[in-house]
């Protein structure tokens, strides 16, 4: 299951807004409020009547809040004035296409005063309720999973599952709070020490490898695999600290809890885990190979959040070895992030000659380009920033490419810039080649 494609009407900042999605990944960049998060938020609402057929998941709806506001201008009677009033536009509007089964979603909220359609989302919720059922009768059908992680994810968590749900062997609480882009992280810990337990007591008593142990495995070798590189591993529930912890390869410290890690570490941590563990719990018939095998959308704010931009730059990759067959949409700010995606998987948020947002795919070449021009391509950044000595080495720039390198502006404004940001600032070092160059030609 994989969503394609996804139109808005009057949904927050979107008047009429289409967007389409790769069927592996989407990776969606714009300036700060143009939309990256409300696109997510508008595909968790189309996958709303899917995930509320389960037992466990619950549905998302469109609030009045959703409503794009305009403003409408008047002068007041008692002053020259000028006021603008804010009202919401209605009907508000999200439609998405499926594949894999084909299938169509409409949601639609009309009033303020009136609450979110369903009734045109029945093919969506029909196959929710299609899938629930086959569960209910015991039969080994893939679900796909469903996650969504918000760029508050490191800070906002939910509270503790109940008993009843951590011990809960239904495959369908891999739903539970899954469209909410709050942290679950204190749910797998619970599951982790829970399911820790059980497997001291399977060795204890000599017997074959549960359900459970393979499913704690599984979980824990994909926040290995991932964290790794960075030079952790061993991921597990301590049973002396009480806590999930990790072991530092390239350390004395041996087991830290996750607690003492890094936020960049921590972030990344809890959304591999949770979605292993979704993983698990939905498809555990799977074995070890449930994070390979299951298909699914997962969408990901921030996927940059906290990260090294060395990280930054492989981040993708390894989701997406671990969760293969997972279609990941994810925002970034990140030119380092958009290094490392094929042109045709980003999606550049920004206004038409209309100052209408619109979805395009960036004309430049983004896979294995270096960052620099990532920046300026994509993101229309100059990635000379804007400091006071820019003014000063555009116009040396200028009287160097003229062969006016020689008069005493030239001289005053190169010996200034060497003394403010040093002989081998690289723009420096550029133009003192091309001095020497030019002095080389005329001989």
């Amino acid at each position: 299951m994989f969503i394609k494609t996804l139109r808005l009407k009057n949904f927050r900042q979107f008047q009429n807004f289409e967007i389409t999605f790769n069927q592996q990944l989407t990776v969606i960049t714009a300036r700060n409020g143009q939309g990256k998060t409300s696109i997510l938020d508008a595909v968790t609402i189309a996958l709303g009547t899917f995930v509320g057929a389960f037992d466990f998941g619950k549905a998302c709806h469109l609030a009045q809040s959703d409503a794009r506001y305009t403003k409408n201008g008047f002068s007041s009677d008692f002053s020259s004035d000028f006021y603008a009033e804010r009202t919401q536009q209605y009907p508000v509007h999200v439609y998405a296409e499926f594949d894999e089964p084909l299938l169509k979603g409409f949601r639609e909220l009309t009033g303020k005063k009136n609450k979110t359609t369903i009734k045109d989302a029945s093919e969506i919720s029909s196959y929710g309720k299609e899938l629930q059922q086959k569960v209910r009768e015991g039969q080994t059908e893939p679900l796909p999973v469903i996650a969504y992680y918000g760029s508050g994810r490191l800070w906002k968590t939910h509270k503790n599952m109940a008993r009843e749900h951590v011990l809960s062997e239904s495959r369908t609480i891999g739903y539970e709070d899954c469209l909410s882009p709050v942290s679950n992280f204190v749910q797998v810990q619970q599951w982790m020490a829970k399911a820790t337990y059980a497997e001291l007591q399977q060795q204890a008593r000599a017997e074959k490898e549960t359900s459970i142990a393979i499913r704690l495995k599984t979980v824990e070798n994909a926040v290995n695999q991932v964290l790794k590189k960075e030079g952790w591993d061993n991921f597990h529930y301590d049973l002396e600290l009480e806590e999930l912890a990790m072991t530092g390869l390239h350390s004395e410290t041996g087991d830290l809890p996750i607690s003492l890690l890094s936020d960049g570490l921590r972030a990344m941590i809890a959304l591999v885990a949770d979605l292993a563990f979704r993983c698990v719990r939905l498809n555990g018939f799977w074995g070890e190979e449930a994070t390979l095998k299951t298909q699914g959308i997962v969408l990901v704010d921030e996927i940059d959040l906290h990260l090294h931009p060395e990280w930054q730059q492989y981040v993708i990759d390894n989701l997406r070895k671990v969760f293969p067959l997972i279609q990941f949409i994810v925002t970034t700010h990140s030119p380092q992030v958009l290094s490392t995606v094929k042109q045709e998987q980003i999606r550049v948020i920004g206004e038409n000659v209309n100052r209408e947002l619109i979805a395009s795919i960036p004309l430049g070449m983004t896979y294995g380009e270096p960052s620099q021009s990532v920046l300026q391509g994509v993101m229309f950044v100059d990635p000379q920033p804007p400091v006071k000595e820019k003014v000063d080495l555009q116009r040396l720039t200028e009287l160097v490419d003229q062969g006016c390198y020689e008069t005493s502006e030239a001289k005053e404004l190169q010996q200034k810039l060497e003394t403010l940001l040093g002989k081998t600032h690289p723009q420096l070092q550029r133009l003192q080649r091309s001095i020497e160059r030019q002095q080389r030609l005329k001989k």
